[in-house]
């Protein structure tokens, strides 16, 4: 069983990014210009206007969700997902953390009225304005008070990011920007997703579909169990893989984004690093790269390089793979942007650095 190829294989062409979201179930968006090409490469022909329409308009929501970190969801998916992950994240929240932040809950409950005046009747506030609205309440941002109250009120189920304005980040009441909510609970919920996530990352183990979630093993069997009858099971070096039946390899050579699930989406990364050898694909403190791929196996790491009316994409594929393969995938990424995208071949990565710089060139 070649897993790497047959991940790639999930990767096919749907039409829009609502369709690529509900068929991840969830996915990771916390770096914004990365994950709009996440989206956007698992479309047909979608540009990224089409994306961000789709933000905009409300039908995708990118807020705090799995692990806690930000992910896509469809709107009405936000608040059964907070069910089942928001509890969880706030009780993590130690007095130690409430103190780092020079935060009380009498402080939390002010900011949550505030919030509540502002946005009440279809109010929407960028980051800053909101940060300002709480220094002038007398909360400060000296301690990051802004992100862990953000952050908090949207777990609670409160605020979610709304739609982007320009490169800003904006915030609205979530009952307001999406309030037709699909009533979802406990194990039905866990079922859900796992049909989800298997259909779409298969062939996965139940410990990836647990890592994915942030939750243990025990729980995420309980949504695996109500599913696995749908789905193949393959056995792979001593562990089970389960993947869905009409799921074929798939070949080419891609851009892939940074955070993006086909790496991401996984506890065991191995597989994808059978052909070239592995490399560091983030650094020490969890920041990741940009990836080549190549049949499923990463072949190097890329970035992009805004220019005034074009894109360079900087290259650094590993000894043995031929640059020429991602010119289709350059021209559907110049498509995507609807900007000239020049490819910089720079030196490979360092197989033993955690850290890429990108001044060398070739």
């Amino acid at each position: 069983m070649d897993i790497a190829a047959l991940r790639l294989g999930n990767i096919g062409q749907l039409q829009s990014a609502e369709d690529v979201v509900r068929s991840l179930g969830a996915m990771q968006g916390q770096d914004y210009g990365q994950s709009l090409w996440a989206l956007g490469l698992r479309t047909a022909s979608g540009r990224i206007a089409d994306v961000e329409e789709a933000l905009q308009s409300g039908r995708v929501v990118r807020t705090w969700l799995l692990r806690g970190t930000i992910h896509y969801v469809l709107a009405e998916d936000v608040r059964w997902m907070l069910g089942l992950f928001g509890a969880r994240y706030l009780a993590r929240q130690t007095p130690k953390a409430w103190q780092y932040h020079n935060m009380t809950p009498e402080l939390m409950s002010l900011a949550r009225k505030t919030f509540v005046e502002a946005l009440t009747g279809g109010g929407c506030l960028t980051r800053r304005e909101m940060i300002d609205l709480m220094a002038d309440v007398g909360i400060p941002d000296d301690r990051q008070q802004s992100y862990f109250t953000f952050l908090n009120l949207a777990q609670e189920g409160l605020v979610v990011p709304g739609p982007p304005r320009g490169k800003e980040q904006t915030f609205v009441l979530l009952d307001e920007w999406a309030p037709e909510q699909r009533s979802l609970e406990g194990d039905e919920a866990l079922a859900v997703l796992a049909s989800r996530f298997f259909g779409s990352h298969g062939p996965a183990t139940l410990t990836d579909f647990a890592n994915w979630c942030g939750i243990g093993v025990r729980e995420a069997t309980r949504g695996f169990d109500a599913v696995k009858s749908s789905l193949v099971r393959e056995e792979f070096d001593g562990k089970e893989y389960w993947l869905p039946p009409d799921l074929t390899p798939a070949s080419g050579a891609l851009l892939l984004p940074a955070y993006d699930e086909l790496v991401i989406g996984y506890k065991d990364r191995s597989a994808f690093f059978t052909r070239y050898g592995e490399i560091p694909i983030s650094t020490y403190n969890g920041m990741f790269y940009a990836t080549i791929i190549e049949d499923g196996q990463i072949a190097g790491l890329w970035r992009r390089v805004i220019k005034k009316n074009s894109v360079d994409v900087e290259v650094r594929p590993l000894p043995g793979f031929d640059v020429g393969l991602l010119a289709d995938h350059v021209a559907r990424f110049s498509s995507f942007l609807g900007t000239p995208v020049r490819v910089v071949v720079k030196d490979p990565p360092e197989p033993g650095s955690s850290k890429v710089s990108w001044n060398s060139r070739k």
